[in-house]
């Protein structure tokens, strides 16, 4: 179940988001004083929001490390993810304004859909996440229901097998985006970066020389989408995932290589060869069935939204790249720690929801394998 405390700072951080992007009424005067106001308006707007949004952090962090429920485990990394890029909106919207604020410095002149994000247009959706107003409901079925035995064991058997194939192909194509964002860096900077994860990247990276408060708050929220990011990993995990990226690159070489790289660690074909007998043998009822074919497509629809958001932070993230090292220091190096973290998070994250054995790092869902035989009773 949500805390109060988690729900009190999404509302707070959401309030905050909203009045961000609201707009700001300012009188009327020449263009160089207006711009003045809206952008000493706005600068204080998300300087009162940025506090809110180091509490939400935390507030999710607490969450995931405290409970042993698997929905709010779930619920709560969705929320980080959609909080993650909802922080990046937020930084390439001050970043514009900033920009604004200076007509337009050579390197900042980019629109909302060049940065890959839509600003106010598209968080409102994401707000309605972080706060816990869009949950994933069962999946709308768009055929009946088995009508007996027979038919439940050849549907779970097509659901089971079709699971494990999404899942995987999802996590593939989302993995192949942060290593292609990563091999595009280079793979020096990767490894430093990768150092970096789990430490305070703000402090490390150092500051930008004296521009303009907007641009100092473009640099914050920028961080506070990789400290989301950092969070929904977990403190230990995060200390070990960088290492666990940079060997599974060199296991890679190539991106054609993902996929392939996928099955070994996951080991999907393996799980099917031991779930279809059980389908087969079992002497559950129709009901059970029928429990284990719904869960089954609700854990397609939860991993879905999650890998959706992680793709909108990906893309997102592309626009750091072209700030100029005047205004973000070290840009290049932070976009690596974000694309090794989430990289990171993707692979485990798919690795818990098909149950692979051979990687056990996550236990947030119960995921295909839990599913069936939780369900379904041994011959």
């Amino acid at each position: 179940m949500t805390t109060p405390a988690y729900l009190e700072a999404a509302q707070d951080y959401a309030d905050g988001v909203r009045v961000l992007f609201a707009p700001i009424a300012t009188p009327t005067a020449q263009r160089g004083s207006v711009r003045a106001v809206q952008a000493g308006e706005l600068g204080a707007r998300a300087e009162k929001l940025l506090h809110a949004s180091e509490k939400l952090t935390a507030e999710a962090q607490s969450r995931l490390t405290t409970t042993e429920d698997a929905d709010e485990m779930t619920e709560a990394s969705t929320q980080l993810l959609a909080k993650a890029v909802t922080d990046l909106t937020i930084s390439a919207h001050l970043l514009q304004a900033a920009a604004d604020e200076d007509e337009k410095v050579p390197g900042t002149e980019l629109t909302a859909d060049e940065r890959g994000l839509s600003d106010s247009a598209g968080v409102e959706g994401l707000l309605q996440i972080v706060v816990g107003q869009k949950r994933t409901a069962g999946p709308v079925r768009s055929t009946s229901l088995p009508r007996d035995i027979a038919g439940a064991r050849t549907e779970l058997s097509l659901a089971i097998e079709d699971s494990l194939t999404l899942i995987s192909e999802r996590t593939g194509t989302t993995g192949k985006a942060a290593l292609s964002g990563m091999l595009g860096i280079g793979l020096g900077q990767v490894g430093q970066a990768a150092g970096l994860l789990g430490q305070n990247i703000a402090q490390v990276l150092g500051q930008a020389d004296k521009l303009s408060s907007l641009y100092g708050l473009f640099r914050d929220f920028a961080f506070k989408a990789y400290e989301s990011v950092i969070a929904l990993l977990g403190p230990t995990v995060a200390g070990i995932v960088g290492q666990q990226v940079v060997n599974w690159i060199s296991e890679m070489k190539e991106l054609s290589f993902f996929s392939n790289f996928l099955e070994r660690i996951y080991g999907t074909e393996e799980t099917c060869a031991a779930l279809l007998p059980l389908v087969n043998e079992s002497t559950s009822d129709k009901q059970q069935f029928t429990d284990a074919i719904l869960e089954l497509e609700k854990l397609g629809e939860i991993h879905l939204r999650q890998t959706t958001l992680v793709d909108k932070l990906l893309k997102g993230l592309k626009y750091l790249g072209s700030v100029p090292v005047a205004v973000l220091p070290y840009g290049s190096l932070l976009m690596a720690a974000v694309y090794v973290a989430i990289c990171g998070y993707v692979v485990l994250n798919g690795a818990d929801y098909v149950d692979a054995d051979g990687v056990k790092i996550f236990n947030r869902v119960q995921g295909v394998r839990q599913i069936v035989t939780a369900r379904l009773s041994a011959a």
